[in-house]
């Protein structure tokens, strides 16, 4: 759609030209404006395309609402309508850069044939326009990406030529928005749809397929967190899922994304020990919430749960929040909680190979014997540092599983790869597996599998004439719009234009 301004002080005027717009075939918002005032004050509170002026018109005439009109929308085409004996006022108005003119009386011809040519004119504008923005969303997005794999601002700035600055602004806060299985490949729109439903200015990365991230330059956490349910909700009602989200902390500088970012993940691990939390901060992990009484049963499910995975820093947390949870509440008897330990040491116990039974059994029995929480709190501590050192002693284990996780992605990176299905792989659960990867390797999961992939693509444009959709295929993306996205963020460089660099 084309919007169009007619500022003519004689009605009759006005009207004509707008019936003559109407018969074109174009798709036009038309505006009226009796006088150059009131084209002004529209101009400079709504974007326009066209202005077509008169010359003589009360308050403000044609010549000066071009200059004024100018000022505030630089790239406005416009035309003006002149009778001859104004064609001094037409020759001011030429040269302020106004390329057309029509002459009163108008000639609907020749007034089709001058509005068709600046139509032609606004649209050459807009695809520049378009193309300009394209290639600076392209290299955002390359800059992004390079800043969440720890590339220094120097490094980036040595490759593009210019400064870091001339393309991204100052972050304050990020989102990342994580699913358990693979999401975005047929999400070509996914973009759009953030845009509508987020109410605050933001950039976009999409980090994997099960991942992406939004960089904010808002600070204030309830504004960030009103963002984070803009995007829960959306979700549901767009796309019928749900997402795990986690918000940062605030940032100080670009330097800390890739930090902030790992964070995330590890805050988003609570995905699989709490399933029904869908929305976390970062201020979670480092405040120990007070949970109410009745959720000590799930917290006993969740340091079960803990043990199971080999988890001992959610361990370690969740047996602090179960003090939290005493001290707070004070009104625990000294046999409900060995009542709730007992059940804990029984997992504990079963999870330890290498101690022995011997000393556990003199634990256990120091443990019934004790008098008050403080007691029982230290013999709690000496099984959970018993269990650190079992931990400790089975990553040669880990290791193995590992291994086992790398040369299952090299050998089957054109399958639908997620944590979940790796997990099934080797017999972990996801978070473990997450948790153990980025230990062994210091690198996520799912960069990990990002990275194998676009590895291979490269190869394969390199080293094989097949065509673009069949090399996102033959590297495990369905959808070849997606995988274009994916390299062009990789490598700043879309996968057709990296082939012809290739073979000039």
């Amino acid at each position: 759609m084309y919007s169009i301004l007619v500022a003519d002080d004689e009605k009759i005027g006005r009207k004509g030209v707008h019936f003559l717009l109407n018969q074109m075939d174009e798709d036009l918002d038309i505006i009226e404006a009796k006088n150059g005032k009131e084209a002004l004050a529209y101009i400079q509170n709504h974007p326009l395309d066209i202005l077509l002026t008169d010359i003589k018109m009360p308050f403000l005439d044609g010549i000066e609402l071009i200059k004024e009109a100018l000022k505030v929308q630089p790239q406005l085409k416009i035309a003006i309508f002149s009778g001859y004996s104004d064609f001094e006022y037409a020759k001011k108005a030429l040269s302020l850069g106004v390329l057309e003119y029509i002459l009163k009386p108008v000639n609907p011809e020749e007034f089709k044939a001058t509005m068709a040519k600046v139509i032609a004119q606004v649209d050459d504008l807009k695809a520049t326009a378009e193309k300009e923005d394209k290639t600076e969303n392209l290299i955002k997005e390359h800059i992004l990406y390079n800043l969440v794999n720890g590339n220094s601002d120097e490094a980036i700035e040595e490759h593009l030529g210019s400064t870091v600055e001339d393309y991204i602004k100052p972050y304050h806060r990020l989102i990342l928005l994580q699913f358990p299985e693979n999401f975005f490949g047929n999400k070509e729109d996914i973009q759009k749809d953030f845009l509508k439903c987020i109410r605050l200015p933001f950039d976009y990365l999409n980090l994997n397929l099960s991942q992406s991230l939004f960089f904010f330059e808002e600070d204030a956490f309830d504004a960030i967190n009103a963002a984070a349910h803009d995007i829960f909700n959306m979700l549901q009602i767009q796309y019928h899922t749900k997402g795990y989200i986690a918000i940062s902390k605030s940032i100080k500088d670009l330097s800390e994304i890739e930090n902030k970012v790992e964070t995330l993940e590890e805050i988003l691990e609570g995905m699989y020990y709490h399933p029904d939390k869908y929305i976390y901060s970062e201020l979670d992990e480092d405040n120990i919430s007070v949970a109410p009484y009745e959720d000590i049963e799930d917290l006993t499910k969740r340091v079960k749960h803990d043990i199971n995975l080999k988890d001992i820093n959610r361990l370690k947390k969740d047996f602090d929040n179960f003090y939290a949870i005493y001290y707070a509440q004070d009104d625990f008897s000294n046999d409900y909680i060995k009542f709730l330990f007992s059940g804990m040491i029984k997992d504990i116990y079963n999870a330890l190979t290498v101690t022995k039974e011997k000393d556990l059994d003199a634990m256990i029995v120091r443990f019934y014997r004790a008098n008050d929480f403080k007691a029982i709190r230290s013999i709690m501590d000496e099984f959970i540092a018993l269990l650190e050192k079992e931990f400790q002693k089975s990553e040669s284990l880990n290791h193995q599983e590992i291994k086992d996780v790398i040369r299952y992605v090299y050998n089957n990176y054109n399958l639908d790869l997620s944590v979940d299905s790796l997990a099934e792989q080797v017999c972990l659960a996801p978070s473990y597996l997450s948790h153990i990867f980025k230990k062994e390797t210091g690198e996520n999961l799912g960069k990990f599998i990002k990275r194998v992939r676009m590895e291979k693509a490269k190869e394969l444009l390199e080293s094989s004439n097949e065509k673009i959709v069949s090399i996102a295929v033959a590297v495990g993306y369905a959808n070849v719009s997606y995988f274009c996205q994916s390299f062009r963020e990789y490598y700043g460089i879309s996968p057709q234009k990296y082939r012809s660099q290739g073979e000039s």
